[in-house]
């Protein structure tokens, strides 16, 4: 009978949260579009600075939430924070909301089980992970993951709590392996709104084909060891 309540339990908070995060999605998704406009950014780097340790808050708010409901885009936030507070101050706001989400997400995931996670992603994208439950070199290939450009990684912070990883061995992964690619889109922020357009662009560009390479690369390694997988005929 406790058995049961607890799965009751577990599947109405799993709703719950689907609930609250589609309102949230739909209310917030045409907010982060727009930040692709230049007079939208421009208008919100103001409104952040007049509101002094707020401003902090705020975009620190926004980052969390865009790990937590995985649909939205990270990169327009982490350009937002490099725009408003540089490279460097970016990248902190950037990186204590990413671990903020993150432990969030970890814990739901281990408390709401496998279920939860199939409830926000499908079945092939969480199985492309499945080979992660049964390899010695879990932390390894996690940080690998975490750390190619191109790799899902809203994915892979929902799929990664359901293998034996450590808790505090996957913060630290998720957040080490995520810096360069925070600094490169901060960096990208900050010369773009101090109107050094060449190396914007050529920020971007070098993102792009950073980014080609890295979802080439990320495949192979899926390939591979969900390949080992497979039962030989």
């Amino acid at each position: 009978m406790k058995e049961q309540t607890k799965r009751r339990f577990k599947l109405a908070g799993a709703i719950l949260l689907l609930i609250v995060s589609a309102v949230l999605m739909i209310k917030l998704m045409p907010w982060f579009y727009s930040l692709r406009l230049p007079e939208v950014r421009e208008e919100f780097k103001n409104y952040v600075a007049s509101l002094g340790w707020k401003g902090i808050l705020l975009v620190l708010g926004i980052q969390v939430l865009q790990v937590v409901i995985a649909v939205l885009p990270g990169e327009p936030v982490e350009l937002l924070a490099g725009m408003t507070f540089g490279i460097w101050g970016g990248l902190a706001i950037c990186i204590v909301g990413l671990l903020i989400g993150t432990i969030m997400i970890f814990y739901l995931v281990r408390l709401l089980g496998k279920g939860f996670v199939e409830g926000i992603f499908s079945k092939k994208e969480v199985g492309r992970f499945s080979f992660l439950q049964n390899t010695k070199k879990l932390e390894v290939l996690t940080f690998l993951l975490f750390f190619i450009p191109g790799t899902p990684k809203d994915v892979l912070t929902y799929v990664a709590p359901l293998t034996k990883i450590r808790p505090i061995n996957f913060f630290l992964i998720a957040i080490l392996a995520r810096i360069p690619s925070v600094i490169t889109s901060t960096y990208a922020g900050q010369t773009f709104i101090d109107g050094e357009w060449w190396k914007t662009v050529g920020m971007f560009v070098l993102m792009g084909l950073i980014g080609i390479a890295g979802i080439l690369i990320n495949n192979s390694i899926l390939d591979k060891h969900n390949g080992k997988e497979r039962p030989k005929k």
